[in-house]
């Protein structure tokens, strides 16, 4: 499978493409004045302690005060002891959530025992604030170079669920607890694969040397102070995501570039040479059809090929995805047609998900099959498009309803709530009132108006649309309306206002 990256850089706003096989499938977007905060270390300030919650809310400088749970402080295990080593991990998750598992947490201390309103406390952003949701934030701090994440408040190695080969998992593991120190644990990273012990050493020094600068920098900051940001966008998507399969890596910016070359040759040198400046007049984004994809990712229907569809509907938790077979009609009877169609939808399904970074819990609605042999394989082919899905999904079986669940981890928002705001017209709904609607809420004003005040006649003010509607379609309910209130009513256009939205002003 062909792999590369694009990387699209303003000084507004940085933008990556993630493209396979020519179409793109991921798309991570940061703004100069709304850069993410995951990885960011603070030294914050306890405000409010809530023991039925086992959590703490904690003022890191920002609008909205960060949320740690019990489990995220150092120290919240009873018994104090280390999860075993052989431990597999997810790499990209915090330090925190890889402790958290339920034997875990049901040695927790009560967080009253762990924390004092006023208390002050190193913490690092662990989850992207989402909608009206401030950031999580975790007291278990981990800083991830090329090959190894430290964790300096843990005693613990583990491994990254991905790296395969049980020769290279004892190796790297036999080399992680030769150079592991007594200032914190280690998780070897999938990309630490073939590496010598030399490189890892190397890479842990500098996280040590990191770690000392921000103990450092907290003892003179003042509560709610940034001690330390994450690397910027294409530096940390190199640096977490240019793997094996990614054979070239494309930027416009010639800063940009230079600053990841440099990069690149100081802890990812097998990298440098897929580096690619990109100085064509042409938007590089353009070249490779991405802005396309990325309108089309802001609709709520997607067609497929077949003349099928999919419709995407995004509430605060939960994604509703139909899948329709329209106007395909290629097969033989209603179960061939709709187990192809499902089939076609699944690759676009998945491809969605990832494109719009969609999360939460997912209810996917294939068309009816009743063929159980079809099912099953309309499964097997969703879960064998979501491998390819970096980012945690769970998916359970059929329901009797016909219906697929699954849960997608929520790490930032959605490609949708990034670009798009809430319709001032519709409040989000989809839908407006109709003009005919319009037209009767008008009359019933009249009426009230009329009956209010004395006069002789009165004038509506209104955009054209409404004004043709009440002179063409509604012209015998106006001339009732008319005699019934035994008043003249006029009209006057007015294109500024909405076509909703009019006056009733009294002559």
């Amino acid at each position: 499978m062909s792999t590369e990256i694009l990387i699209n850089v303003a000084p507004f706003e940085t933008r990556i493409a993630r493209i396979e096989n020519g179409m793109a499938e991921e798309l991570y977007i940061e703004r100069t004045r709304g850069k993410g905060l995951r990885g960011n270390v603070y030294w914050g300030k306890v405000q409010r302690v809530i023991p039925g919650i086992q959590a703490a809310f904690v003022d890191i400088g920002l609008d909205k005060s960060g949320f740690l749970y019990a489990g995220d402080v150092p120290g919240a295990r009873k018994d104090n002891v280390s999860l075993e080593s052989e431990a597999d991990v997810d790499e990209n998750k915090d330090a925190s959530e890889e402790v958290n598992d339920e034997q875990y947490k049901q040695n927790i201390a009560p967080i009253g025992q762990l924390l004092k309103e006023g208390q002050e406390m190193l913490v690092q952003v662990s989850r992207e604030p989402i909608s009206s949701k401030g950031p999580r934030v975790t007291g278990l701090v981990s800083l991830a170079g090329r090959y190894l994440v430290f964790l300096p408040e843990l005693d613990h190695v583990g491994i990254a669920r991905r790296l395969e080969g049980d020769e290279e998992r004892e190796r790297l593991l036999a080399i992680a607890e030769q150079i592991k120190t007594e200032k914190g644990g280690l998780i070897i990273r999938t990309v630490a694969e073939g590496h010598s012990q030399e490189e890892l050493q190397q890479d842990l020094n500098f996280l040590i040397r990191l770690w000392e600068d921000i103990a450092k920098r907290k003892n003179t900051s003042a509560p709610g102070s940034m001690v330390h940001t994450e690397l910027n966008l294409y530096l940390k998507v190199m640096r977490d995501f240019v793997d094996d399969e990614v054979e070239k890596i494309h930027i416009d910016s010639k800063e940009a570039y230079n600053s990841m070359k440099k990069f690149a040759k100081r802890f990812m040198p097998e990298v440098s040479k897929r580096l690619y400046y990109y100085p064509g007049d042409r938007p590089i984004f353009d070249v490779y059809g991405v802005e396309e994809e990325v309108n089309k990712a802001l609709k709520r229907q997607v067609p497929l090929k077949s003349g099928g569809s999919i419709v995407i509907d995004q509430a605060e938790a939960l994604i509703a995805i139909d899948v329709n077979s329209g106007s395909f009609v290629g097969s033989r009877n209603l179960e061939e047609t709709g187990f192809k169609t499902n089939l076609e939808a699944v690759h676009e399904i998945v491809h969605q998900l990832r494109l719009r970074n969609l999360g939460g819990i997912i209810v996917i609605d294939f068309i009816d099959m009743q063929d159980e042999e079809n099912q099953n394989k309309v499964m097997e082919v969703l879960e064998e498009a979501l491998k390819r899905d970096k980012t945690k999904t769970h998916v359970l079986p059929f329901t009797s309803l016909g219906l697929v669940q699954l849960t997608r981890k929520r790490t930032r928002d959605s490609l949708g709530r990034m670009l798009q705001m809430e319709c001032t017209r519709c409040q989000s709904t989809g839908f407006v009132k109709s003009m005919q609607t319009i037209c009767y809420q008008l009359f019933r004003e009249i009426v009230a108006e009329a009956r209010a005040y004395p006069s002789e006649k009165l004038m509506v003010i209104a955009h054209s649309s409404l004004i043709d509607l009440m002179l063409g379609e509604e012209s015998e309910m106006v001339s009732q309306l008319e005699e019934f209130l035994g008043k003249e009513i006029s009209f006057k256009q007015d294109e500024k206002l909405e076509p909703d939205h009019y006056e009733v002003v009294l002559l």
